[in-house]
């Protein structure tokens, strides 16, 4: 009995000291702002007393869970350690952690007690200090990712410019465009307004847009570009990269956008080894330099200039653009337009110094208040903070200090990844719930929470949502603008929210929290020394291939200025790194390290850190995940994308707090009760253990996206148990052969999301018990589906987007000539000589694209449908108007 009074007086102590926690970090992010606007040492010191009796306390209380958990011990050794820890609880861990939470409440007492002291009082003294009061609530927005454009106003004259230039049959040689302008002007807007239109993706034989980090190499850009050129991994070594990227370019007509800042050496150096037979070919430079080197003698060089906005009347436009931008808005906001035009333009354009990034700013923060009232407010606090140095970040502060507690951290988050990164979404969510930012609310999960968080901040404009072709919900990529990047750096370093490794000094980092390698030049070196406090470690690389001779490897060992690299880049070092961050830092709760080496095997000190809850090891050559993952009772996610890990030990799936689950991963016959699991990204049968039966999914009960690939024709037929998960809302298959009778289950009521790359094969009763009411978005590749099966996609209630991409199609024919009542969105990949869309079908169809076509192509639309066709794609009108082709009905 006095062991359970001294675990029960434990536990209370901690539950008390995690509401003050909870407290005292709401009081941290609420005084952060009355810091900014008034720069006083009695506040910072008090900031700085807090978050350390904070981090602290956050030790106490992880120091007391990893000394009491007894999950990471064999299940035999339970009792016998129960038995004996009674003496321990009663004489060391109950002292020990009681003194320290005496301490600490001594601490956190006396800072609140010297409020007044530091000047920080709630009332409306502090209205005179603080910029701006947080939002008090997360507005009602839609829980899905849906394709958000922001719109491109006022740039109608370099949009032509550079169609102009892209399509062009006039050049003699290909042709290197730059676009140049200060952060914030929009420049990767306008080159992305015309990368995306059809007429261009169809110039194109071979297309490719990456976005890289500031001063990358030439190797590694011209990496990035191969990845998204070949399919399947990219084996190939580093020095034969540009002899590989010419030969995938040769005898193509190829457009390549480079985003972000390169220097002149490896620019030139790149262009090199880009071949010039084809005159029509195109690269564009997306930068913030000026007086830029001419290109080599046998590319034409072409500058568009991009500035701020000049005139009034097309900064308003502008804001007014980005502040509506759905039809409901739209109706609702003709008080606020005219009052917009006429009352604010003065200001809204001196506020912003028509910088088109401040002015969309301004608009996602404006449209969160209601107007006139907080509106009014929001220009009392601007006025007289508009010079032009300050304007900006002026903006960016109100718009970080507007953001409710919850939010803040999460945003904050983005500073430990570089600048111009594309950050999954599931995967920052998942990181997100690891490090404890996300809770379960009004009955929503943490990933619907996190989802919502990322729906607010992308409505704020503060995040932007880059289309990405076809992309399955949760595979959507995230990032921010360069200078809103620059300024979470700058907050996150002064509230010790995250420390950045990325240069050649080495800051001491015993205290750290959360660490961000960033450096290229010496990876490892911030992992030398301990780290003790350490919660979460993050890295961002590109992936690190076999180097050919032993001279190539020498010299790749060296920098481009001659310094040598750190002894730690050798694998058998990399691997000793990774065994002592694991032994020293107990306390992690997130490790994700994107092409960061760590040697074949992951080292099985991994179990000791009980409190992981994120573990990613990605674009690196790890083969093998030891058994002692098994330990790891809180892990929520695991991601081991990009690595030559295949198989998972039995013991890892056995962890019953898991959620997601990334990588090509062979999934075994028989599995654990994973009641939590929501994603499986992706996996493939067991060909040795024997196929997939009913009893493999049956403790997914939450399962909601599920990847399959590889799928084989012996295992066909043995994946129809798999599609009685009934709380599916994403299904994507690929292999040699794909059973239709997925089609004929009738437990799919929540299924939104279908993929399909494979030969279905055809059921005697699919057809008879077609049943998906809740498909949204439908897309096959290689499938060669029937007329009939199109005809039964007609009857789906809510397709709202089909996509057919190569030899999707039995024949050479597409006809709809009835149903797709609410399909908006047809693209068309497919070799097809007569196209079809009359009668009633397709009413409310908004956008159709097609990539390919042939000069015999018959096309039969009704007069709308050609309409849209018109207004989407001159070039595609233009062409089988001139053939004959179009036949209006």
């Amino acid at each position: 009995m006095s062991e359970a009074r001294a675990m029960m007086a434990v536990n209370d102590d901690v539950r008390s000291l995690r509401d003050k926690l909870m407290w005292m970090q709401a009081f941290l992010r609420d005084a952060e702002p009355r810091r900014r606007a008034k720069n006083d040492e009695l506040i910072r010191v008090c900031l700085q007393k807090t978050r350390d009796a904070v981090f602290d306390a956050e030790d106490a209380v992880d120091q007391y869970f990893l000394q009491v958990d007894l999950s990471r011990y064999p299940t035999w050794s339970h009792a016998i350690l129960k038995f004996f820890s009674g003496f321990t609880t009663q004489v060391r861990v109950r002292h020990d952690l009681s003194r320290r939470i005496k301490m600490i409440n001594t601490r956190l007492e006396s800072i609140v007690e010297n409020k007044g002291k530091y000047k920080i009082e709630d009332g409306s003294d502090t209205m005179s200090i603080t910029t701006w009061r947080p939002s008090s609530a997360i507005s009602s927005t839609a829980e899905k990712l849906d394709d958000f454009v922001l719109p491109l106003v006022g740039r109608e004259a370099q949009l032509a410019d550079l169609g102009s230039a892209l399509i062009s049959d006039e050049t003699k040689r290909p042709m290197v465009i730059s676009v140049t302008g200060k952060s914030g002007v929009g420049k990767t807007k306008l080159v992305k307004e015309r990368y995306e239109k059809s007429s261009t993706k169809r110039y194109f034989e071979v297309k490719a847009w990456v976005t890289c980090a500031p001063n990358l190499s030439a190797s590694n850009i011209m990496k990035l570009i191969l990845l998204r050129l070949v399919e399947g991994p990219l084996r190939c070594p580093k020095e034969k990269l540009g002899e590989m990227l010419r030969k995938e370019l040769e005898n193509h007509r190829y457009l390549l956008v480079i985003d972000g800042e390169v220097n002149s050496t490896e620019w030139s150096y790149m262009l090199d080894f880009l071949p010039t037979d084809i005159a029509e070919s195109r690269v564009v430079r997306i930068t913030q330099a000026t007086n830029l080197e001419p290109p080599p003698a046998s590319f034409e060089p072409k500058d568009i200039a991009l500035d701020h906005f000049e005139e009034q009347n097309t900064s308003v436009n502008l804001f007014l653009a980005t502040l509506f931008m759905d039809d409901k808005e739209k109706h609702c906001g003709s008080v606020i337009e005219e009052a917009v035009k006429g009352k604010h333009a003065q200001f809204i354009f001196n506020v912003t110094g028509g910088l088109p990034l401040a002015i969309v700013l301004l608009s996602g923060l404006l449209r969160t208040k209601e107007y006139p009232g907080e509106w009014e407010k929001v220009f009392k606090h601007l006025e007289g903070k508009s010079s032009e140095s300050k304007r900006l970040d002026n903006i960016l502060s109100m718009c970080f200090d507007d953001l409710p507690h919850d939010l803040k951290s999460c945003f904050l988050y983005f500073a430990g990844f570089p600048a111009s990164t594309l950050v999954k979404a599931r995967s920052l969510v998942c990181k997100w719930m690891a490090e404890g930012f996300l809770r379960p609310k009004e009955g929503k999960t943490m990933e619907k929470v996190g989802e919502r968080y990322l729906h607010e901040l992308i409505h704020r404009r503060l995040m932007n949502l880059p289309p990405l072709e076809n992309a399955a919900p949760g595979d959507e990529r995230v990032t921010v603008q360069t200078k809103v990047h620059d300024f979470l750096v700058l907050e996150a370093q002064e509230a010790n929210f995250v420390e950045i490794h990325h240069g050649d000094d080495l800051p001491t980092l015993s205290t750290a929290r959360r660490l961000s390698l960033q450096n290229h030049t010496d990876k490892y070196a911030a992992l030398a020394d301990p780290l003790p406090k350490l919660r979460s470690i993050m890295s961002n690389f590109e992936k690190e291939e076999p180097q050919g001779s032993a001279e190539t490897r020498e010299d790749s060992s060296r920098t481009h200025d001659g310094a040598t690299c750190s002894p730690f880049s050798r694998k058998a070092d990399s691997s000793e790194v990774m065994r002592k961050l694991l032994k020293g830092s107990r306390f992690l709760r997130v490790i994700y390290l994107d092409g960061l080496e760590i040697g074949n095997k992951l080292p099985s000190e991994i179990g000791s850190v009980v409190h992981l809850h994120y573990l990613g090891i990605t674009s690196c050559s790890l083969g093998e995940i030891p058994a002692s993952v098994g330990k790891l009772t809180r892990l929520q996610t695991l991601d081991v994308r990009g690595t030559d890990v295949t198989r998972l030990p039995s013991e890892f799936w056995k962890i019953r707090t898991l959620r997601h689950v990334f990588g090509s991963i062979v999934l075994p016959r028989r599995v654990g009760n994973l009641e939590q699991l929501q994603t499986l990204q992706a996996v493939k049968p067991d060909d040795d253990g024997g196929s997939w039966d009913a009893t493999t999914f049956a403790s997914m009960k939450r399962l909601q996206s599920l990847y399959i690939s590889g799928l084989t024709a012996r295992n066909a037929h043995a994946l129809v148990p798999v599609y009685a998960l009934k709380y599916l809302v994403l299904l994507s298959i690929s292999g040699d052969e794909i059973s239709l009778d997925l089609f004929a289950c009738s437990n799919y009521t929540r299924l939104q999301v279908m993929v399909l790359k494979g030969k279905t094969l055809s059921s005697s009763d699919w057809s008879k018990r077609f049943y998906f009411p809740s498909l949204t978005k439908l897309s096959l590749k290689n499938t060669k589906v029937s007329q009939e099966f199109i005809n039964k996609l007609s009857e789906l209630p809510l397709l709202a987007s089909l996509a057919l991409f190569r030899e999707s199609l039995e024949g050479k024919c597409l006809s709809l000539t009835d149903g797709f009542q609410s399909l908006k969105e047809l693209k068309l990949d497919v070799d097809v000589l007569e196209i079809i869309i009359m009668g009633q079908a397709c009413p409310n169809l908004e956008k159709m694209e097609l990539s390919i076509y042939s000069w015999d192509l018959n096309l039969q639309v009704r007069p709308e449908i050609a309409d849209i066709i018109r207004l989407q794609d001159k070039f595609l009108y233009a062409n089988v108007k001139r053939s004959k082709a179009l036949q209006l009905l």
